[in-house]
């Protein structure tokens, strides 16, 4: 396995762990396997509300990624989104000083309509604004909206 496909499939796995961690099953909460040319995110989760897709960047580039890059990335992750026909789509980055262990603690990134969906439940907000959040704080909206 190449080094950054290693970085990759490690960042993957610790973002599943967190997700189980959370009281979610392995049926709910699984990595996914490449397909391809149409990719449909790298973790899934299996909400009441729908599929959640997420796509995670770890290793060093995730920890020093420019504002450009994490905007590219969050693309990627809303293609991912659409691809998969999820209802919501999440870019999760590790953080310096941040291991694989503490995953809850990496950055979340999404949609700002997102947010307030997931708290509202209310779909009239514009799209557009990126913000960011702990994979922690992202996943207690979920269970708590």
């Amino acid at each position: 396995m190449s080094k950054a496909k290693e970085i990759g499939t490690r960042a993957e796995t610790a973002v599943r762990n967190y997700l189980l961690s959370q009281d979610y099953s392995p049926l709910e909460a699984h990595r996914n396997v490449l397909k391809g040319s149409v990719d449909e995110g790298d973790v899934w989760l299996r909400e009441y509300f729908g599929l959640v897709v997420f796509e995670v960047k770890g290793g060093n580039a995730a920890k020093t990624a420019s504002h450009n890059q994490v905007l590219k990335w969050f693309d990627e992750a809303t293609l991912e989104k659409e691809n998969a026909n999820a209802r919501l789509g999440f870019l999760v980055t590790q953080r310096a000083g941040v291991g694989y262990p503490r995953a809850g603690q990496w950055w979340a990134y999404a949609d700002l309509s997102d947010l307030i969906w997931l708290r509202t439940r209310s779909e009239s907000h514009p799209r557009g604004t990126i913000a960011r959040i702990t994979l922690a704080e992202l996943v207690a909206l979920f269970k708590h909206g």
